[in-house]
């Protein structure tokens, strides 16, 4: 009596069980290896013995020997290939008699059973009506299994089905099909939401080179509701007949698997991200980050004094307020910034593609000047701080891990001083950032009240010794801080887009005095003036210096346009465009520090320039490193070829004029001749040189 026990128990819950009640005669049940899991009274009056003498044995025990290793090979192969298969094998009966059954396997992958239908076809006469009486017990079996069945002929038109199919495909009783795999009357779907088109599917696939399909994933959309499918498809190996596919429905069990996996990767109140699910993320983030030399930005948030507000007003309060905070942090950042939900009241935000440190200040304000705002819930007005702690990828730290506890040691120390208020990692950093974003703030109030001014430094002719040109530059006089370097202001104009005003009133303002210095008396002297890279790719450039020259009143061939290697040589094509626009108008142009930069010969010569302005670096090592001697004089040789003049800055010793002379530069630039000047110095300086009197 133990193996009536393990039968009952290897059954309970099983599809199968409703069938074994319904067709107790019908077949025999046989475990993954062969093992007689139940079997019916006929058959076991059939071996003349008892089902308990039956059941918990191996078929082998019952075969015969010769039989015995097809039969093993036939179990071993459902093991591995879970198909329906037929096979034949002789038993013996406990009389010793031999007997031939054919056998129809069907195996059931999920319950690792298989459904045995036996026929005994030792006698004809009773192979014949035993088999008129299994096919309709087949057919009623195969119309009533728990999966949809469609069987194929060889061009994989559909010639039956089975109840299940039916209703899924919405198939009448008796109606006739003229379907085949390639026409449908609903849309089929990929796991990841693609069309599944019917000559490339794998089940035309598996058709047409008699392929097994298992683990196949399909939708199907009907009323605006998708049914997954989890299909098995096996050719049958019957002439005219293609292939036999079983369709079973999974789509509860998808539905569980989707929101397991939403419970284990998003927060249940606010719909955010959580933590797992963040730390997927920043990898490729911060591989990309490195390849394109960015920083990322991790801001750690966390609401001040939260826990009084869940004490005092309760946890769905509490919710409520999360939920608004999640709203207003993804209001305040940018549409490809990430917002996720730590726990409590913690949020993380990640900021990708930074170009510089500012950059999270600048969005961590942002979040900041968002809850200033009150909240109003329940008709209430309620207040909400927060501090934010702000770590950098790669300077602090080259991990996920290492930046977000990093972060939160930064927002520690927010919490510490005083709250409402984000902190960088590091004290430098923050002290760096705060620097950049006052001179940020300043800048637009100096660009609204007229603190920019223009200096002026000559260009002198090495060999007439006579001035032939000034170089227009902007200076910055505060009224507080004095005179702030443009080495500090102009990278941050750039960055922050302002450089486009402050370029537009420095072309103003050079040409303007250029002006003035005509009805002066000043004749054939160019006036230079630098285009940052922003300006250059801006479509106003060519507008504004056409406008201000048409203003003033002044002759185009006296401008000189200065660009930078690095921003001609970014877009060369496009570059080279602009550049003949502005040749258009009947303007010069040089290629400023000319030996630090990327540039290509071979387009070097295709660019519509004047001449090239030898980098101060060189200049200032030219005597005493023999390598920017060379490269002086072979950048002079090459301009000279190239129908270019030379202008060399930074020149600030006799030593230096001599050998810059000697290496073939046409015009210095530089303190030993000049400094900048005011305009109204300059001018002075112009007349004295060339001998203009008052």
């Amino acid at each position: 009596m133990r193996n009536e026990p393990l039968g009952s128990k290897i059954l309970s819950g099983l599809t199968v069980k409703s069938l074994l009640t319904e067709y107790p005669n019908s077949f025999q049940v046989l475990d993954w290896e062969g093992n007689f899991v139940s079997v019916t009274d006929r058959f076991a009056r059939f071996l003349e013995f008892e089902p308990k003498d039956i059941v918990g044995k191996s078929i082998l025990h019952f075969t015969q020997e010769d039989d015995k290793e097809n039969t093993e090979n036939t179990f071993e192969s459902l093991g591995e290939n879970p198909n329906i298969v037929n096979f034949e094998n002789r038993l013996v009966t406990k009389s010793k008699e031999e007997v031939w059954i054919i056998w129809l396997l069907i195996p059931l992958r999920e319950s690792k059973i298989i459904l045995g239908f036996d026929r005994d076809v030792t006698i004809q006469k009773d192979i014949s009506f035993e088999f008129l009486l299994q096919q309709q017990k087949y057919k009623s079996i195969f119309d009533n299994l728990p999966m949809g069945i469609a069987i194929t002929d060889e061009k994989g038109k559909i010639v039956e089905t089975n109840k299940t199919a039916r209703t899924y495909f919405d198939i009448q009783d008796g109606e006739l099909l003229n379907r085949t795999l390639n026409i449908r009357k609903y849309t089929l779907i990929q796991p990841n939401g693609t069309k599944i088109y019917p000559r490339k599917s794998s089940l035309m696939r598996a058709l047409r080179h008699k392929e097994v399909i298992r683990n196949l994933e399909i939708g199907m959309i009907k009323e605006d509701k998708i049914t997954w499918f989890d299909i098995l498809a096996t050719p049958i190996p019957i002439e005219n007949f293609g292939l036999a596919v079983a369709f079973l429905d999974i789509t509860q069990r998808r539905h569980a698997e989707e929101k397991i996996a939403y419970m284990a990767f998003f927060d249940q109140l606010t719909n955010l991200p959580n933590r797992n699910s963040l730390i997927d993320k920043l990898f490729p983030i911060f591989e990309e980050a490195r390849r394109h030399g960015n920083l990322v930005g991790i801001l750690a948030i966390d609401l001040d004094n939260f826990k009084i507000i869940n004490d005092s007003r309760g946890h769905d309060f509490g919710d409520k307020i999360i939920k608004l905070v999640a709203y207003r942090i993804r209001e305040s950042i940018r549409v490809y910034d990430l917002i996720s939900r730590q726990g409590g009241d913690e949020f993380t935000v990640v900021l990708p593609d930074l170009s510089n440190e500012r950059d999270a200040a600048v969005i961590s304000e942002a979040i900041l000047d968002a809850m200033t705002h009150p909240f109003v819930i329940d008709g209430e007005r309620i207040f909400v701080n927060i501090s934010i702690g702000i770590a950098l990828y790669p300077t602090d730290g080259k991990d996920s891990n290492t930046l977000l506890k990093n972060a939160d040691s930064a927002l520690n120390l927010a919490k510490s001083q005083g709250k409402n208020c984000y902190v960088f990692f590091t004290e430098e950093l923050q002290t760096v950032v705060a620097e950049r974003l006052e001179i940020e703030n300043r800048m637009r109030i100096a660009i609204i009240e007229n603190q920019f001014t223009l200096m002026y430094q000559p260009k002198i002719d090495l060999y007439t010794k006579k001035p032939i040109g000034v170089e227009a530059l902007i200076r910055w006089r505060h009224p507080e801080r004095g005179l702030i370097s443009p080495n500090v202001f102009i990278p941050i104009s750039e960055e922050t887009g302002m450089i486009l005003a402050i370029g537009e009133w420095v072309i103003k303002s050079a040409i303007q005095t250029m002006r003035v210095w005509k009805d002066a008396g000043i004749k054939d002297i160019s006036m230079a003036v630098n285009i940052s890279t922003k300006q250059f790719k801006h479509e106003r450039l060519i507008s504004t210096i056409a406008e201000n020259l048409k203003l003033f009143k002044v002759d185009p061939h006296d401008l000189e346009v200065e660009l930078t290697e690095s921003s001609v040589m970014e877009n060369a094509d496009a570059a080279v465009r602009t550049m003949q626009e502005i040749r258009k108008l009947g303007a010069k142009i040089a290629i400023d520090d000319f030996g630090t930069g990327y540039s290509s010969l071979g387009y070097l010569k295709k660019l519509p320039i004047s001449s090239l302005k030898i980098d101060r670096s060189f200049v200032s090592e030219i005597t005493t490193d023999k390598d920017s001697k060379t490269i002086i004089h072979a950048v002079s040789n090459l301009a000279h070829n190239l129908g270019l003049s030379v202008v060399a800055e930074g020149a600030e010793s006799e030593e230096q004029v001599r050998l810059l002379a000697e290496s073939g530069v046409d015009q210095i630039q530089g303190f030993y001749f000049a400094r900048p000047m005011t305009s109204e110095d300059c001018l002075h300086f112009l007349k004295t040189e060339l001998g203009i009197s008052d």
